[in-house]
Protein backbone atom coordinates (compact mmCIF):
# COMPACT_ATOMS: atom_id res chain seq x y z
CA UNK A 1 0.00 0.00 0.00
CA UNK A 2 1.29 3.48 -0.74
CA UNK A 3 2.55 5.77 2.00
CA UNK A 4 -0.03 7.69 4.06
CA UNK A 5 -1.50 10.71 2.41
CA UNK A 6 -2.82 13.78 4.12
CA UNK A 7 -6.60 14.08 4.44
CA UNK A 8 -6.59 17.61 3.07
CA UNK A 9 -5.16 16.46 -0.24
CA UNK A 10 -7.36 13.39 -0.23
CA UNK A 11 -10.49 15.41 0.43
CA UNK A 12 -9.71 17.82 -2.38
CA UNK A 13 -9.19 15.02 -4.88
CA UNK A 14 -12.17 13.11 -3.55
CA UNK A 15 -14.39 16.17 -3.82
CA UNK A 16 -13.59 16.43 -7.52
CA UNK A 17 -13.97 12.70 -8.08
CA UNK A 18 -17.17 12.25 -6.13
CA UNK A 19 -18.73 15.34 -7.67
CA UNK A 20 -18.03 14.00 -11.14
CA UNK A 21 -19.25 10.57 -10.16
CA UNK A 22 -22.50 11.95 -8.82
CA UNK A 23 -23.14 13.85 -12.03
CA UNK A 24 -22.24 10.86 -14.15
CA UNK A 25 -24.33 8.51 -12.04
CA UNK A 26 -27.44 10.56 -12.75
CA UNK A 27 -26.86 10.73 -16.49
CA UNK A 28 -25.15 7.53 -17.64
CA UNK A 29 -26.32 3.95 -17.45
CA UNK A 30 -23.43 1.53 -18.22
CA UNK A 31 -25.93 -1.26 -18.87
CA UNK A 32 -26.86 0.42 -22.13
CA UNK A 33 -30.40 1.20 -21.05
CA UNK A 34 -31.94 4.58 -20.40
CA UNK A 35 -30.19 6.90 -17.99
CA UNK A 36 -31.21 6.30 -14.42
CA UNK A 37 -33.22 9.04 -12.83
CA UNK A 38 -31.81 11.43 -10.25
CA UNK A 39 -32.17 10.98 -6.53
CA UNK A 40 -35.88 11.79 -6.38
CA UNK A 41 -36.78 9.71 -9.44
CA UNK A 42 -35.70 6.70 -7.48
CA UNK A 43 -38.04 7.17 -4.56
CA UNK A 44 -41.08 5.29 -5.59
CA UNK A 45 -43.56 6.08 -8.29
CA UNK A 46 -42.87 6.42 -11.96
CA UNK A 47 -40.45 3.62 -12.75
CA UNK A 48 -37.10 5.15 -11.74
CA UNK A 49 -34.34 2.89 -10.49
CA UNK A 50 -34.07 2.65 -6.72
CA UNK A 51 -30.99 4.77 -6.05
CA UNK A 52 -30.57 7.84 -3.88
CA UNK A 53 -28.17 9.42 -1.41
CA UNK A 54 -26.31 11.39 -4.08
CA UNK A 55 -27.44 14.84 -2.93
CA UNK A 56 -27.78 16.92 0.22
CA UNK A 57 -31.10 18.32 -1.08
CA UNK A 58 -33.75 16.93 -3.39
CA UNK A 59 -37.38 17.56 -4.33
CA UNK A 60 -37.68 20.42 -1.87
CA UNK A 61 -36.12 18.55 1.07
CA UNK A 62 -32.66 19.27 2.49
CA UNK A 63 -30.29 17.68 5.03
CA UNK A 64 -28.96 20.55 7.17
CA UNK A 65 -26.11 19.46 9.47
CA UNK A 66 -24.71 21.70 12.21
CA UNK A 67 -21.15 20.41 11.79
CA UNK A 68 -19.04 18.63 9.20
CA UNK A 69 -15.75 18.01 11.07
CA UNK A 70 -14.95 15.51 13.82
CA UNK A 71 -11.84 14.42 15.74
CA UNK A 72 -10.81 10.81 15.25
CA UNK A 73 -11.78 8.61 18.20
CA UNK A 74 -13.58 11.39 20.07
CA UNK A 75 -17.29 11.08 20.84
CA UNK A 76 -19.08 14.26 19.83
CA UNK A 77 -22.70 15.33 19.21
CA UNK A 78 -24.04 15.45 15.69
CA UNK A 79 -27.18 17.52 15.21
CA UNK A 80 -29.13 18.14 12.04
CA UNK A 81 -32.54 18.93 10.60
CA UNK A 82 -34.54 17.89 7.56
CA UNK A 83 -36.19 20.89 5.97
CA UNK A 84 -39.01 20.99 3.45
CA UNK A 85 -40.83 23.69 1.54
CA UNK A 86 -39.35 27.17 2.02
CA UNK A 87 -36.88 25.86 4.58
CA UNK A 88 -39.53 24.74 7.06
CA UNK A 89 -38.20 22.12 9.49
CA UNK A 90 -39.93 18.75 9.16
CA UNK A 91 -41.26 17.79 12.61
CA UNK A 92 -44.26 15.50 12.73
CA UNK A 93 -44.60 14.30 9.13
CA UNK A 94 -42.21 11.36 9.42
CA UNK A 95 -43.68 7.90 8.88
CA UNK A 96 -42.35 4.84 10.67
CA UNK A 97 -40.00 2.71 8.56
CA UNK A 98 -38.50 -0.37 10.19
CA UNK A 99 -39.76 0.85 13.59
CA UNK A 100 -37.97 4.22 13.36
CA UNK A 101 -38.82 7.66 11.95
CA UNK A 102 -35.28 8.17 10.66
CA UNK A 103 -32.22 5.98 10.17
CA UNK A 104 -28.77 7.56 10.08
CA UNK A 105 -26.14 5.56 8.18
CA UNK A 106 -22.52 6.74 8.35
CA UNK A 107 -19.98 5.07 6.04
CA UNK A 108 -16.36 5.99 5.37
CA UNK A 109 -15.96 6.54 1.66
CA UNK A 110 -13.75 3.46 1.25
CA UNK A 111 -16.60 1.51 3.01
CA UNK A 112 -14.17 0.22 5.67
CA UNK A 113 -16.21 1.82 8.49
CA UNK A 114 -19.99 1.44 8.83
CA UNK A 115 -22.33 2.85 11.48
CA UNK A 116 -26.13 2.62 11.69
CA UNK A 117 -27.63 4.73 14.47
CA UNK A 118 -31.00 6.18 15.43
CA UNK A 119 -30.88 9.85 16.47
CA UNK A 120 -33.31 11.40 18.93
CA UNK A 121 -35.76 13.99 17.60
CA UNK A 122 -36.39 17.16 19.60
CA UNK A 123 -39.70 18.97 19.72
CA UNK A 124 -38.34 21.53 17.25
CA UNK A 125 -37.52 18.82 14.71
CA UNK A 126 -33.77 18.79 15.40
CA UNK A 127 -32.18 15.33 15.38
CA UNK A 128 -29.21 14.58 17.65
CA UNK A 129 -26.89 11.62 18.22
CA UNK A 130 -23.41 11.07 19.60
CA UNK A 131 -20.94 9.91 16.95
CA UNK A 132 -17.48 8.42 17.42
CA UNK A 133 -15.70 8.27 14.07
CA UNK A 134 -12.70 6.21 15.10
CA UNK A 135 -10.43 6.72 12.10
CA UNK A 136 -9.46 9.65 9.84
CA UNK A 137 -11.13 9.92 6.46
CA UNK A 138 -14.14 11.31 4.63
CA UNK A 139 -17.47 9.80 5.65
CA UNK A 140 -20.86 9.84 3.93
CA UNK A 141 -23.82 10.40 6.29
CA UNK A 142 -27.22 9.27 4.98
CA UNK A 143 -30.54 10.37 6.47
CA UNK A 144 -33.04 7.67 5.46
CA UNK A 145 -36.69 8.55 6.14
CA UNK A 146 -40.21 8.47 4.75
CA UNK A 147 -42.51 11.48 4.30
CA UNK A 148 -45.71 11.70 2.30
CA UNK A 149 -45.63 8.00 1.48
CA UNK A 150 -42.22 8.24 -0.23
CA UNK A 151 -38.90 6.89 0.99
CA UNK A 152 -36.16 9.49 0.78
CA UNK A 153 -32.44 9.48 1.40
CA UNK A 154 -30.39 12.66 1.63
CA UNK A 155 -26.67 12.65 2.34
CA UNK A 156 -23.77 14.88 3.31
CA UNK A 157 -20.03 14.40 3.86
CA UNK A 158 -18.32 14.43 7.26
CA UNK A 159 -14.57 14.98 7.63
CA UNK A 160 -12.14 13.49 10.16
CA UNK A 161 -8.69 15.06 9.70
CA UNK A 162 -5.55 12.98 10.04
CA UNK A 163 -3.33 10.59 8.13
CA UNK A 164 -5.60 8.42 6.04
CA UNK A 165 -4.88 4.97 4.63
CA UNK A 166 -7.75 3.96 2.34
CA UNK A 167 -8.64 0.28 2.20
CA UNK A 168 -9.23 -1.48 -1.08
CA UNK A 169 -12.73 -2.80 -1.58
CA UNK A 170 -12.83 -6.43 -0.50
CA UNK A 171 -13.08 -9.00 -3.28
CA UNK A 172 -16.47 -10.71 -3.66
CA UNK A 173 -16.99 -13.88 -1.65
CA UNK A 174 -20.16 -15.67 -0.68
CA UNK A 175 -19.51 -16.21 3.03
CA UNK A 176 -18.13 -13.86 5.67
CA UNK A 177 -17.93 -13.58 9.44
CA UNK A 178 -20.43 -11.66 11.52
CA UNK A 179 -18.82 -8.99 13.71
CA UNK A 180 -19.94 -7.47 17.01
CA UNK A 181 -20.17 -3.76 17.81
CA UNK A 182 -16.43 -3.63 18.55
CA UNK A 183 -15.55 -5.20 15.19
CA UNK A 184 -14.62 -8.58 16.64
CA UNK A 185 -15.88 -11.98 15.37
CA UNK A 186 -19.32 -12.62 16.89
CA UNK A 187 -19.30 -16.08 18.39
CA UNK A 188 -18.24 -17.97 15.27
CA UNK A 189 -21.24 -16.84 13.22
CA UNK A 190 -20.87 -16.98 9.44
CA UNK A 191 -23.40 -15.66 6.93
CA UNK A 192 -23.65 -16.77 3.30
CA UNK A 193 -25.12 -14.56 0.58
CA UNK A 194 -27.08 -16.03 -2.34
CA UNK A 195 -28.04 -13.71 -5.22
CA UNK A 196 -29.17 -16.02 -8.04
CA UNK A 197 -29.43 -14.45 -11.47
CA UNK A 198 -28.28 -11.02 -10.33
CA UNK A 199 -28.13 -8.57 -13.23
CA UNK A 200 -28.20 -4.80 -13.51
CA UNK A 201 -31.62 -3.21 -13.85
CA UNK A 202 -33.83 -6.01 -12.59
CA UNK A 203 -35.02 -7.01 -9.14
CA UNK A 204 -32.88 -9.69 -7.53
CA UNK A 205 -33.81 -11.92 -4.58
CA UNK A 206 -31.12 -11.95 -1.90
CA UNK A 207 -30.98 -14.73 0.68
CA UNK A 208 -28.59 -14.58 3.63
CA UNK A 209 -28.16 -17.73 5.71
CA UNK A 210 -26.54 -17.76 9.16
CA UNK A 211 -24.48 -20.74 10.33
CA UNK A 212 -22.33 -21.60 13.33
CA UNK A 213 -19.71 -24.33 13.01
CA UNK A 214 -21.24 -25.27 9.68
CA UNK A 215 -24.73 -25.81 11.11
CA UNK A 216 -27.79 -23.60 10.49
CA UNK A 217 -28.10 -20.96 13.21
CA UNK A 218 -31.78 -20.19 13.77
CA UNK A 219 -31.67 -18.08 16.96
CA UNK A 220 -32.24 -14.85 15.04
CA UNK A 221 -34.12 -12.18 16.97
CA UNK A 222 -36.35 -9.46 15.50
CA UNK A 223 -34.42 -6.34 14.50
CA UNK A 224 -36.17 -3.21 13.22
CA UNK A 225 -39.34 -5.17 12.63
CA UNK A 226 -37.73 -7.95 10.60
CA UNK A 227 -35.01 -10.61 10.81
CA UNK A 228 -32.45 -8.12 9.58
CA UNK A 229 -31.67 -4.82 7.89
CA UNK A 230 -29.64 -4.48 4.68
CA UNK A 231 -27.91 -1.42 3.20
CA UNK A 232 -26.41 -1.50 -0.33
CA UNK A 233 -24.00 1.13 -1.68
CA UNK A 234 -22.62 1.42 -5.21
CA UNK A 235 -18.84 1.57 -5.56
CA UNK A 236 -17.57 4.95 -6.72
CA UNK A 237 -20.37 7.40 -5.93
CA UNK A 238 -21.78 5.47 -2.92
CA UNK A 239 -25.31 5.69 -4.30
CA UNK A 240 -27.71 4.31 -1.69
CA UNK A 241 -30.15 1.56 -2.64
CA UNK A 242 -33.45 0.97 -0.87
CA UNK A 243 -33.54 -2.74 -0.10
CA UNK A 244 -36.73 -4.27 1.26
CA UNK A 245 -37.45 -7.56 3.07
CA UNK A 246 -39.42 -10.00 0.93
CA UNK A 247 -42.82 -11.29 1.89
CA UNK A 248 -43.29 -14.82 3.13
CA UNK A 249 -44.29 -17.18 0.34
CA UNK A 250 -42.12 -15.68 -2.41
CA UNK A 251 -39.74 -18.03 -4.21
CA UNK A 252 -36.09 -17.69 -3.24
CA UNK A 253 -32.80 -19.59 -3.25
CA UNK A 254 -31.40 -21.53 -0.31
CA UNK A 255 -27.75 -21.93 0.68
CA UNK A 256 -27.67 -25.41 -0.89
CA UNK A 257 -28.71 -23.98 -4.28
CA UNK A 258 -32.32 -25.19 -4.18
CA UNK A 259 -35.30 -22.85 -4.50
CA UNK A 260 -38.62 -22.84 -2.68
CA UNK A 261 -41.19 -20.56 -1.07
CA UNK A 262 -40.33 -21.88 2.40
CA UNK A 263 -38.20 -19.72 4.66
CA UNK A 264 -35.66 -21.61 6.76
CA UNK A 265 -35.18 -20.36 10.30
CA UNK A 266 -31.60 -19.24 9.66
CA UNK A 267 -32.44 -17.23 6.55
CA UNK A 268 -32.98 -13.50 6.03
CA UNK A 269 -34.44 -12.51 2.65
CA UNK A 270 -34.51 -9.26 0.72
CA UNK A 271 -35.08 -7.96 -2.80
CA UNK A 272 -32.97 -5.28 -4.48
CA UNK A 273 -32.62 -3.68 -7.90
CA UNK A 274 -29.01 -2.81 -8.77
CA UNK A 275 -29.34 0.02 -11.30
CA UNK A 276 -26.00 -0.39 -13.10
CA UNK A 277 -23.33 -3.02 -13.60
CA UNK A 278 -20.40 -2.87 -11.21
CA UNK A 279 -19.53 -3.64 -7.61
CA UNK A 280 -21.72 -2.91 -4.61
CA UNK A 281 -20.96 -3.07 -0.90
CA UNK A 282 -23.70 -4.71 1.17
CA UNK A 283 -24.03 -4.36 4.95
CA UNK A 284 -26.30 -6.80 6.76
CA UNK A 285 -27.24 -6.24 10.39
CA UNK A 286 -29.17 -8.72 12.53
CA UNK A 287 -29.63 -9.47 16.20
CA UNK A 288 -28.64 -12.51 18.30
CA UNK A 289 -28.41 -12.70 22.08
CA UNK A 290 -29.67 -9.12 22.32
CA UNK A 291 -26.65 -7.81 20.36
CA UNK A 292 -26.43 -6.38 16.84
CA UNK A 293 -24.17 -8.27 14.42
CA UNK A 294 -22.84 -6.86 11.15
CA UNK A 295 -21.65 -8.64 8.01
CA UNK A 296 -20.27 -6.89 4.90
CA UNK A 297 -20.09 -8.23 1.34
CA UNK A 298 -18.86 -7.10 -2.04
CA UNK A 299 -21.29 -8.11 -4.78
CA UNK A 300 -20.31 -8.03 -8.47
CA UNK A 301 -23.34 -7.17 -10.62
CA UNK A 302 -23.04 -7.97 -14.36
CA UNK A 303 -24.81 -6.20 -17.21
Amino acid sequence: MSAPVRLVAFAAVLGLASGGAALAGAAIDPTGGEAEEGAHGAHGGGGGTVVSGLAVSDDGYAFEADRGFFTAGETAPFTFRITGDRGRVVRDEYELEHEEELHLIVVRRDTAVFEHVHPRKGTDGTWSVDLNLREPGVYRAYADFKVGGEKRTLATDLFVPGEFRPNRLAEPKATDQALDAAGNPAGGLDVTLEAPGVRAGRETPLTLAATRNGQPFEALEPYLGAKGHLVALREGDLAYLHVHPTEAGSEHAHEDGSTSTETHGNEIRFAATFPTAGRYRLFLQFKTGGEIRTVAYTLEVPR
